[in-house]
């Protein structure tokens, strides 16, 4: 017995009336487990070693309780001819959905029964193991996840006007898109418990992306801070953006692996507006100290004698540090004539006086700025 964690889609046609262009996704999502079962060469009764693998699957799941329900698939090798293969695998499949009736799964439980003969091998190898592989049936029992509506707006962070957006949300098993009407309304049904990620992308607008859980009402979304209204910032000449989920290892331009799933969203972003030229700035954390105990040269700020007692490695590390975003743009497409790159060192801290590893981390990043039109 073979029992596998999965998830399949029934599908379903639910409209949103008040968004004529919003769509919902995430629908009738299943956790689901799968149970697969072999039959002998040519025979589409159940022998005694399936009827034991089918017992043990349906003990491992605890019986069949109301809000489960089954799909049963049942296929043939490639061996005799294909007619016959059809009406061998739909007689597998109605064997296995009378065993599932002698256990006392009710006939309403099963949401499907279809038989695909050889149309669907699990493999093309025509060793005596590669057929009985393709001698099965596939038995999914799935359980509904609970589902809960997350709804908001889009807007210009400056106007407040709503912008026609694309809002992308994605989990450990699924990842979808929702297209905001011409007001920014979007609504889409999310997994309840889950943890999505939510990616906004607007053209002439800088992206936003957060983490957060899916709760079950509006009350829990404010008691955690959680807004499902967006606010993006426009990326006009002149504005700045920080990178916030693109952060470096200390003391090296090597990004931290969390940082890897950033560097597609300014990419996306820069497809997204093919006419805006951009500098890469790099930072890094260099904090000064509360007390200045030193002597300074005429002229001379604390933070550049600070950054001039640093090893000379690290004074071009801010410089690097943007380097690696723009060579990885361009080794994505990206022409090199849309950017430029620069290092600022430490004279651009978020956080000058560091108290915790969070802003020591926030004061190494990379920012993007608009700097003109193509």
């Amino acid at each position: 017995m073979k029992l596998s964690a999965g998830l399949f889609p029934l599908v379903l046609s639910l409209l949103v009336p008040s968004l004529v262009s919003a769509q919902s996704i995430f629908d009738s999502l299943y956790e689901a487990q799968t149970i697969l079962l072999y039959f002998d060469s040519g025979k589409h009764l159940l022998h005694a070693d399936a009827e034991q693998e089918l017992d043990a699957g349906m003990l491992i799941t605890n019986g069949l309780s109301a809000d489960k329900t089954l799909r049963i698939t049942a296929h043939a090798d490639s061996v005799g001819g294909f007619q016959y293969n059809e009406k061998l695998a739909k007689r597998r499949a109605a064997s296995v959905a009378e065993a599932l009736k002698k256990r006392g799964v009710p006939q309403s439980a099963i949401i499907s029964i279809t038989s695909f003969g050889e149309r669907q091998l699990a493999t093309h190898s025509a060793t005596e193991e590669g057929l009985r592989l393709n001698r099965r049936a596939v038995i999914e029992i799935a359980r509904k996840i609970p589902m809960s509506v997350f709804e908001g707006r889009v807007t210009d962070s400056k106007t407040g006007a709503g912008l026609e957006s694309v809002v992308t949300f994605s989990s450990k098993t699924r990842n979808d898109s929702v297209q905001t009407d011409t007001s920014g309304r979007y609504s889409v049904r999310l997994p309840k418990d889950s943890v999505v990620r939510r990616e906004v992308q607007a053209k002439e607008h800088f992206f936003e992306s957060a983490t957060f859980k899916v709760f079950g009402s509006p009350e829990l979304y404010k008691k955690y801070k959680v807004s499902p209204d967006i606010q993006l910032p426009p990326a006009t000449p002149g504005e700045t953006a920080i990178l916030r989920n693109l952060f470096f290892m200390g003391d090296q331009d090597v990004l931290l692996q969390v940082s890897k799933p950033e560097l597609p969203k300014i990419l996306k972003f820069l497809h997204l507006n093919p006419d805006l030229v951009i500098e890469i700035g790099g930072h890094i954390n260099l904090p000064y100290p509360k007390k200045h105990n030193f002597t300074l040269a005429p002229g001379q700020t604390p933070e550049a004698y600070i950054l001039s007692k640093q090893d000379s490695w690290k004074k071009d590390l801010s410089t690097r540090r943007a380097k690696t975003v723009f060579v990885w743009l361009v080794q994505n497409g990206i022409p090199q004539e849309r950017m430029t790159f620069k290092g600022y060192d430490n004279t651009k801290m978020l956080f000058p006086h560091t108290i915790n590893a969070q802003e020591q981390e926030q004061n190494r990043r990379v920012e993007i700025t608009v700097i003109g039109k193509m």
